[in-house]
């Protein structure tokens, strides 16, 4: 038994809508959270990134991202920094990044795919492109992704 610190009334709350992927497309999004975490033999450490869409039917919901910034894997590593090159340019950043704080709450489009369930893992989704705001395609409904 928990006491819990307030009354908890389930009428002024909404329900988890889950954790199924967003449909894949182009979203408007902005960082508003990093980690910098170790992997799970201890040898490197990555940085987790969390996006939150910022408009549209899918607002508010989460896209997750890990870049290998430490691993005995150079291929892991230089994919890793490519894609943080890619986010840099995309929140407008340039120079040296020494704290991933300076990347938050910048708004930048995500290009959006599904990785589809495999015995391990449900469907996810995954990031496939960044843009700057100001550069983000025109999505229509017949926009293929």
């Amino acid at each position: 038994m928990a006491m819990l610190p307030s009354v908890f009334n389930t009428d002024d709350h909404e329900a988890s809508s889950g954790f199924e992927p967003i449909p894949a497309g182009i979203y408007l999004a902005e960082i508003v959270k990093t980690e910098l975490k170790d992997t799970k033999d201890k040898t490197g450490k990555y940085l987790s990134v969390q996006f939150k869409v910022i408009e549209g039917e899918q607002a508010k919901r989460l896209i997750f991202c890990n870049l290998n910034l430490v691993n005995k894997n150079q291929q892991a590593v230089d994919i890793a920094q490519s894609e943080l090159k890619s986010i840099c340019l995309a929140v407008g950043f340039e120079g040296e990044l020494e704290d991933s704080v300076d990347l938050h709450n910048t708004p930048l489009g995500i290009k959006v795919a599904i990785k589809p369930a495999d015995s391990k893992w449900p469907a996810s989704n995954t990031i496939k492109r960044y843009y700057q705001e100001a550069d983000m395609p025109e999505v229509d409904d017949a926009t293929p992704f």
